[in-house]
């Protein structure tokens, strides 16, 4: 009997996914894979993806796999890069992004309880109905809460207010055995299930801590000279005030000039110049008018932009990946270091990537006193053959990281050979210990973050093994300076993309989940073909020419063709003029499936979580 016949027969009333085609969704993240990493290497199309609707029903799968010594990828709505929600192994993908139900809110005690699965939009709505607002939260609003808790809880205000898990109140886990828990920050596990990356359990409630809206909102833009006077602004200001609690920024944010130059490009206009720049954001007028008068008296060189170019820059911080569109393709290195050290790891990244043609642009997201979040990316094209040099290029930049007494923001697969740079060996030991004593036949997201598994007899993974990938890594670093222009002349350097056609748009599409958060269809279905993310993998394979079925195709018109996915899109693509590109396509082919959009809309319009969520969008 096949694996999903004998879980069905179990399962009652989870909803099972078994078409291939459906599956392939749900294999894959924001990252472009080349199949011979991706297909070759490992199992990456799942057995089955179940979608849970509780603890209880998440329960029942986790039993179900411990029998069957099948693997269980978590997943929400993959808007990470680095492979935790992709199957090394097969097994079972737990699809918890329908689970996003607000459970609970409390106005006087200023907190919420929500699913797992439930996007941080969702609680930013609903909180601002109430005076209230969130107080750290992801560049991506569209990510899933839990998804955010479990894989890293670093981005916008942990200056002022810390690591997510300084606000998380409680988490509902269920444990690999079946074990359903409630953990409070006091618990010494909580700890260990924050920044797990899914390896210990999952986590299906969450209570977290929020805050008064603020009165206002302040941003200053200051451009400095070179990366290095930046931050020694950065460090002159920590220690005068700062540090004296004379002025409270929610947000320190460093981005270098390529980027601004990079978010030039996208408006057709030089609204920024290209310099480095630090983006201040304070929530009271003090704060501002204090910040004002201490960068008119220090001696380092600076410049403060225009104060609309400052809201602006601010005002387009949930949409970090929207520099895609000139790629189409981009790949990054996400760490933690010291910020002393940031602005020689960016010089360094930059001299790398020169000799390979390759130009890294960079930011830093300032977490607290001595640390900072940085990530250095660049634009690439996944269909040409220089990409996988790009590839590569992400490990190496992460190896100059480190060099810098960095460690990896996430491990997932690709950065898992950099485990013991984020984790020293006792600690790891004990991480091993734990992962042991818990889930025992390492049913959980196996094959990554520990060590990585591949097929072929596990051969592909030696070349994952931290000491290999260290060595190579160094060795291609070190070597930078005649392997890079020899590839640059060969392979040609990195070009970007004007204008996107139907073609370009589908790989420019970033894959973050933004559209799933607002669509309709997802709302209705539950099913991620029906999705803008999922008919742009759709639209692409039909460009492409390859085969469709009928059963694919009549799914694409179940759409409102509201334009939600359109105006939500970080890439700015044009997705209903690509709708109806494929729609017609599809028309002339196979004919229009009236009736199934006819039970579709009526299926809209009896739905109260719909019109529930056309009240809270607006």
């Amino acid at each position: 009997m096949k694996i999903a016949e004998e879980f069905k027969k179990r399962a009652g009333g989870i909803k099972v996914i078994e078409n291939k085609k459906e599956k392939m969704l749900y294999s894959r993240d924001i990252g472009d894979i080349p199949p011979i990493m991706s297909n070759v290497f490992f199992k990456i199309i799942p057995d089955l993806v179940v979608q849970p609707k509780n603890a209880d029903e998440i329960k029942q799968v986790l039993l179900f796999a411990n029998e069957k010594k099948l693997t269980v990828i978590p997943r929400g709505t993959a808007s990470s890069g680095f492979g935790q929600v992709i199957p090394t192994d097969g097994g079972i993908v737990m699809d918890l992004a329908t689970m996003r139900k607000i459970i609970a809110f409390d106005r006087e005690k200023k907190t919420v309880t929500v699913q797992g699965g439930a996007r941080w939009s969702d609680i930013d709505v609903i909180a601002k109905q109430h005076g209230l607002c969130l107080m750290t939260y992801p560049s991506s609003k569209f990510s899933t809460v839990a998804g955010w808790i479990v894989t890293g809880g670093y981005g916008i205000n942990n200056f002022r207010y810390g690591h997510v898990s300084k606000q998380v109140l409680s988490l509902k886990v269920v444990y690999p055995k079946g074990e359903i828990r409630e953990l409070k920050p006091a618990d010494p596990e909580f700890n260990i299930i924050i920044g797990s990356e899914g390896q210990f359990g999952i986590v299906t409630e969450v209570t977290l801590q929020l805050k008064d809206i603020p009165e206002n909102s302040y941003p200053r833009l200051v451009y400095f000279e070179d990366a290095s006077s930046a931050f020694t602004f950065i460090d002159k200001i920590m220690k005068d005030r700062i540090a004296q609690k004379k002025i409270q920024p929610e947000t320190i944010r460093f981005i270098d000039g390529d980027l601004l130059h990079e978010m030039n490009d996208l408006v057709h206009s030089d609204i920024f110049e290209k310099k480095p720049g630090v983006l201040f954001e304070f929530e009271n007028q003090k704060d501002d008018e204090n910040f004002l008068s201490y960068i008119a008296s220090t001696d380092i060189k600076l410049k403060e932009a225009p104060q609309y170019v400052a809201s602006y820059l601010w005002n387009e911080r949930l949409f970090g990946v929207k520099t895609k569109r000139l790629g189409p393709t981009i790949l990054m290195c996400e760490v933690i270091m010291p910020t002393k050290k940031v602005s020689a790891f960016i010089t360094e990244a930059k001299k790398v990537g020169r000799r390979f043609g390759i130009e890294i642009s960079s930011y830093a997201y300032i977490i607290n006193e001595t640390e900072s979040m940085v990530a250095a990316e660049f634009l690439c094209d996944s269909r040409k053959l220089k990409y996988l040099i790009n590839l590569p290029m992400i490990m190496m930049l992460t190896r100059v990281a480190v060099k810098h007494n960095a460690r990896p923001y996430g491990l997932g697969i690709w950065f898992a050979p950099f485990i013991n740079f984020m984790f020293d060996k006792k600690r790891l030991r004990e991480l091993k210990e734990y992962k042991n004593k818990v889930d025992p036949n390492w049913i959980l997201n196996r094959g990554k973050f520990f060590s990585v598994g591949s097929k072929l007899f596990g051969i592909p993974s030696l070349v994952m093994k931290p000491a290999f990938m260290n060595f190579g890594m160094s060795m291609l670093v070190g070597l930078s300076w005649f392997i890079g222009p020899v590839v640059t002349l060969l392979l040609g350097r990195n070009r970007k993309v004007s204008q996107l056609d139907k073609m370009l748009s589908t790989y420019a599409c970033a894959k973050c989940g933004s559209c799933l958060a607002v669509c309709p269809a997802y709302l209705i279905t539950g099913d991620e073909g029906v999705t803008p993310k999922g008919k742009v993998a759709f639209a692409r394979r039909l460009l492409a020419g390859e085969k469709v079925t009928k059963e694919e195709a009549d799914k694409i018109f179940l759409c409102m063709h509201c334009k939600a996915c359109e105006e939500i899109c970080q890439v700015n693509l044009g997705l209903v003029d690509l709708w109806e590109t494929i729609e017609t396509e599809l028309e002339n082919r196979f004919g229009r499936p009236n009736e199934l959009i006819h039970d579709f809309l009526q299926k809209v319009d009896a739905s109260d979580e719909y019109w529930n969520m056309v009240e809270r969008n607006g």
